[in-house]
């Protein structure tokens, strides 16, 4: 099995089962709003408070949820210049791809690492506190790496969440 096997794997829910509208309308509303009370989710799914903890604890146990994070103002911590960086690691180093993007998620500013299909093999997020930092980070981090054929740098400028990222699932 590859690397891109086991991280294929380690990526789809443990036990997937069927998602009905009740489920679909919980994801949505924790994806809007994670610390969402039990109480406001029943009331917004129109279910009992211990159905919505049910099907909460459900999608978590089959691994549908994997976790609920904060949306953190990036600049509020110093952060203020977030960039998407599309990394081609060489032809003959496409064996130390999983290696490399987790060398990648452990250096500091890094938020995201996401492995990609096309000409690009990873997409690194980071948020730094300024260009000097991010010139930085490209030349020691990315450039300076021999398994690293090119890069490709784009700064954020703004970031509008998605109202409606999951869509209707049933259709």
């Amino acid at each position: 099995m590859t690397h891109k096997d086991d991280h294929a794997k380690a990526m789809a829910p443990k036990n997937p089962r069927p998602l009905d509208a009740t489920d679909q309308l919980i994801l949505q509303l924790l994806m809007a709003r994670g610390r969402i009370p039990n109480s406001a989710l029943a009331q917004a799914a129109s279910v009992a408070e211990s159905t919505a903890h049910n099907r909460v604890h459900a999608l978590m146990d089959s691994g549908v949820i994997r976790g609920v994070h904060a949306d953190v103002d990036l600049a509020a911590l110093g952060r203020p210049l977030e960039a998407l960086i599309q990394v081609q690691i060489q032809q003959g180093a496409r064996a130390e791809l999983h290696s490399e993007a987790e060398r990648l998620a452990h250096c500091p500013g890094v938020i995201e690492v996401y492995f990609l299909a096309g000409a690009r093999d990873l997409l690194v997020r980071v948020a730094v506190p300024n260009s000097a930092a991010l010139r930085d980070f490209v030349l020691h981090e990315l450039n300076q790496h021999g398994s690293v054929a090119s890069t490709e740098t784009s700064t954020v400028l703004e970031h509008i969440r998605g109202a409606h990222p999951l869509g209707n699932l049933a259709s």
